[in-house]
């Protein structure tokens, strides 16, 4: 078995952005992700059904893809809308999957 170092991005956002968000990380040279609804509290308060909800956003890529994605996140998102970004470093099976 052969691990490949690769980061996990993170993103957790608004859910209403959902539907822009995700093909722009297409875009950005994702390959896929992963989306699971979730709520929470934070600085712009408490995040949950009845005051809207989110949505957590996660990929696999490379690092110059991570910073791409991240740049962008940050960039259009974070002044305006409740939005938390990381990358983490992972080390995967299958690395090629994630790679374009």
């Amino acid at each position: 078995m052969q691990l490949h170092p690769l980061k996990q991005v993170t993103i957790i956002v608004e859910k209403i952005l959902q539907d822009q968000l995700l093909p722009k990380l297409i875009e950005l040279g994702a390959n896929g992700y992963t989306t699971i609804d979730c709520s929470g509290s934070g600085v712009r308060g408490v995040r949950s059904g009845e005051f809207g909800s989110n949505v957590q956003i996660t990929l696999i890529c490379p690092e110059d893809i991570s910073h791409k994605i991240l740049t962008f996140v940050s960039r259009t998102y974070f002044d305006n809308y409740a939005c938390i970004a990381w990358e983490s470093d992972v080390q995967v099976v299958r690395g090629a999957h994630y790679v374009k």
